[in-house]
């Protein structure tokens, strides 16, 4: 018959055994859990995918392009041809108006390592200029009405159509909807900076 100590010591064995066995699941659900194939910047409607190459996609349309860049070709910012070195491409992220790519090359032993490429979206990315007629109020006294099409509500921005209470001075909301002009644009304020300036995390 085994001692109390034994008995314990077992238990003990197979708890560690068991949380270490525990700890190595979740240790492989974070390492998947950070390795995104696919990066979402909803703020100027692409989809950037890594899949042995960078490719992106156009919320709006559901159109696939494969480069939306200079001749078809992916540049880092100072300049350099990257395309062709994407070719193990598994995992994006982009911040500012850059893609951080990451990449399986081989070493000299033939090995493959992980690397990253930094490459340059600008081009890729729509930097909204609302010109002024977007955003100028009209109004018909003599018709009774009043458009305000640049009202900025939750984040966006709405065209808001008011009518005049007979000959008074006093304005009553009848319709409004979203500014298509000036969709997904994010101008000062709001606690946001500029599209350039601003974090797409």
């Amino acid at each position: 018959m085994k001692s109390f100590i034994d008995y314990y010591g077992a238990i003990r064995n197979s708890a560690l055994v068991l949380q270490a066995a525990v700890v190595s699941m979740l240790l492989g659900f974070a390492g998947t859990a950070a390795a995104d194939s696919v990066f979402v910047s909803p703020k100027h409607n692409k989809i950037f995918i890594a899949d042995r190459g960078l490719f992106v996609k156009d919320l709006d349309t559901g159109i696939a392009n494969t480069m939306c860049s200079p001749n078809n070709r992916w540049y880092d910012p100072a300049g350099h041809d990257v395309t062709d070195l994407m070719g193990t491409a598994t995992d994006v992220v982009v911040k500012y108006h850059y893609a951080v790519v990451t990449v399986h090359p081989l070493d000299a032993q033939n090995t493959p390592f992980v690397d990253t490429i930094t490459v340059d979206l600008t081009s890729c990315l729509d930097y909204k200029v609302v010109r002024v007629d977007d955003c100028i109020a009209t109004v018909d006294l003599e018709g009774g009405f009043m458009t305000i099409p640049c009202v900025a509500y939750n984040g966006g921005y709405l065209t808001v159509k008011m009518n005049r209470r007979g000959n008074s001075s006093n304005w009553e909301v009848q319709t409004f909807g979203d500014n298509i002009h000036i969709k997904n644009y994010y101008g000062h304020g709001h606690g946001r900076k500029h599209d350039r300036d601003d974090d797409d995390d």
